[in-house]
């Protein structure tokens, strides 16, 4: 019995490695992919944004509506942008990896600046990621709410 004891012991402390292991593998695609996204948001890139999204991806910027594809996509970010939208923050509450699929909740902010006047917002965003044959981590699906 003590035999067994050790070796249960040993494989829960083991298991527990793994998982921690795991866990910062999938956080670290998590933050790369969101330090990515906020730098290309923060220098105005509505080009480079819409890159980091399947060509066929749907996002809902929170009123209601769905936007559809890289090029509407990218006319989206650029109107935010025209509005003086800048200082975007993730601040990932969980995400989760399966395989090739990242789903992520996290809180972000932002600020919009306009005529001198700055008003801070913030919201919470739920994003899907998939590994493209690539290697690369694209948004498939991407939703956020809006508070001033």
């Amino acid at each position: 019995m003590k035999k067994f004891s050790r070796q249960f012991g040993a494989f829960l402390v083991l298991a527990f490695a793994a998982s921690q292991t795991a866990l910062a593998q999938h956080d670290k695609a998590v933050d790369e992919a969101n330090t990515a996204w906020n730098t290309a948001f923060n220098k105005g890139d509505a080009h480079g944004l819409a890159n980091m999204y399947e060509k066929n991806a749907v996002i809902s910027p929170g009123n209601g509506t769905t936007v559809q594809g890289r090029a509407d996509i990218e006319k989206l970010f650029k109107s935010y942008f025209d509005a003086g939208v800048h200082d975007h923050t993730i601040d990932v509450v969980q995400a989760s990896r399966v395989g090739n699929v990242i789903y992520e909740t996290a809180n972000w902010t932002a600020v919009a600046e306009k005529d001198g006047k700055k008003t801070p917002y913030k919201g919470v965003l739920v994003k899907v990621m998939t590994k493209s044959a690539d290697g690369k981590w694209r948004t498939t699906a991407h939703t956020w709410n809006a508070a001033q």
